[in-house]
């Protein structure tokens, strides 16, 4: 597939090493001759220009490519450059930022109107994300299986963790719950073979039910979270909310937690106060600095269970993430905006670093890669794991074989099959079925591979 990517900032960048890396073919489109000199090493054709401009798109080749993605700083260029995409025949994607573009509260839609076939909120991406982060308090990410009902999740070894120096196999979890896979260093261990857990391991769980939740943090020495299923989704103990920062993700967040949480929102700037407070509802918006200690004591900040720092300052958001723990808020959540930065973060003890940038990068290379074969995709963003869950058709080429047959690509492993609502680790003589669902854990540059694993060969076999 030829891919048109108009700019070159860092989504442009890693959504073109993205595609590369699933061996399409891209060009890139960019204003700035500095940016574009940092894809010197990349194997792709650069274009130096407004991607608002008809004759620009043409030197890109816009009418042989088989897809336009606009993610440059300007939802105008993007649009534009989505119209001329698709008059050449192209499919189009485009980062948009005004939330007067796509219908309220929603992640990603069509926009027929500007000719898009998918257009991206970044903010919505990272407020949805940051919500249901939320929801499993003392875990650290969290992602759905297809039929609703289980959950996978990924559990950050901490220093004064009991579980620390204990081999995997002796944990004592609770039936319908299971250790997938062990991320240490980069790498995905698979547990039966993995040595002691060490601290800063990331465990993936696979658990048949939210109710698992709470056992399962207390199998790990995982301060509960105080949760119960509630309403059939699981609802954990964040019932007062801090946010900092009235931006665009701070009152998205604000605007998804506040019919069931108590929330705070505080910015020191009056109009973006006023704006908040004439979209939000319940939520209680407060001037002031989130940094200023008497704010804390005055309005009783301390007392909540958390606090998110979305302002557009990175090193704004450290402090007060850092401040918030001093004055009695026992977790904390910052955005960050440049992705390399997240790891610092979280070492000086912020307890979750996402990056927007990260996120939505993931969301556009997450749709262009979906292939059919697999039925949910969930990146987690602290390990930086994927896992694929792959539904077993009565066609799947692997159908009747031995799991221990099944060779996938190094950098991924079958962390578990759920098969009759239930999950479970495959032995090496059990045999694939019908109706299996297969959770592959994998690190993101083996993606492509592992598709072509479920999907060339059943293509090859449906021609003998």
């Amino acid at each position: 597939m030829y891919v048109v990517v108009a700019g070159a900032g860092h989504v442009g960048i890693e959504v073109a090493k993205g595609l590369l890396a699933e061996g399409h073919s891209v060009a890139v489109i960019e204003s700035s001759r500095k940016r574009l000199q940092e894809l010197e090493s990349l194997d792709v054709l650069t274009v130096e220009g407004s991607a608002a401009s008809p004759r620009t798109l043409n030197e890109a080749g816009v009418q042989s490519a088989d897809m336009l993605i606009a993610v440059t700083g300007s939802d105008e260029t993007n649009i534009i450059a989505c119209v001329v995409g698709k008059s050449k025949g192209c499919k189009t994607i485009a980062r948009l930022r005004s939330p007067d573009y796509i219908r309220e509260g929603a992640i990603s839609g069509r926009l027929d109107i500007f000719s898009i076939d998918l257009a991206v909120s970044q903010d919505m991406v990272t407020a949805s994300h940051i919500s249901k982060v939320l929801l499993l308090p003392s875990m650290f990410e969290s992602g759905e299986t297809s039929d609703g009902h289980g959950l996978i999740v990924e559990l950050k070894m901490g220093d004064a963790n009991p579980s620390v120096g204990r081999m995997p196999g002796s944990i004592k979890l609770p039936p319908g719950a299971l250790i997938s896979s062990v991320c240490r260093d980069g790498q995905i261990l698979d547990p039966a073979h993995t040595e002691a857990i060490r601290r800063e391991d990331r465990i993936i769980l696979v658990l048949d039910s939210r109710d698992l939740v709470k056992p399962a943090e207390q199998a790990f020495g995982v301060p509960a979270g105080n949760g119960e299923s509630i309403g059939g989704r699981f609802e954990g103990s964040v019932d007062k909310v801090v946010i900092a920062g009235a931006t665009r993700v701070g009152i998205q967040v604000a605007k998804l937690l506040e019919k069931d949480r108590v929330v705070v929102l505080v910015d020191s700037n009056p109009e973006r106060c006023a704006r908040a407070s004439e979209f939000l509802e319940k939520t209680i918006v407060i001037q002031g600095d989130a940094t200023d200690a008497s704010l804390f004591s005055e309005e009783n900040l301390g007392d909540a269970a958390v606090l998110v720092a979305a302002t557009d300052s990175s090193e704004f958001n450290m402090l007060s993430c850092l401040l918030a723990r001093r004055r009695g808020i026992r977790r904390t959540l910052s955005t960050v905006d440049e992705p390399e930065l997240r790891v610092l973060f979280e070492q000086v003890g912020v307890d979750i670093a996402l990056s927007p940038r990260k996120m939505v990068v993931d969301f556009i290379i997450q749709h262009i890669s979906g292939t059919q074969v697999s039925s949910t995709v969930t990146n987690l963003q602290g390990s930086g794991l994927i896992a694929m869950e792959v539904a077993v058709t009565d066609s799947l080429w692997m159908v009747g074989k031995e799991y221990g047959h099944i060779k996938l690509p190094k950098g991924s492993l079958i962390g578990s099959v759920i098969r009759g609502g239930k999950a479970s680790r495959p032995g090496l003589f059990d045999n694939v079925r019908p109706g299996d669902r297969i959770i592959v854990m994998l690190l993101p540059d083996c993606l492509r591979k592992v598709e072509k694993v479920f999907s060339y060969h059943n293509r090859r076999r449906g021609r003998r």
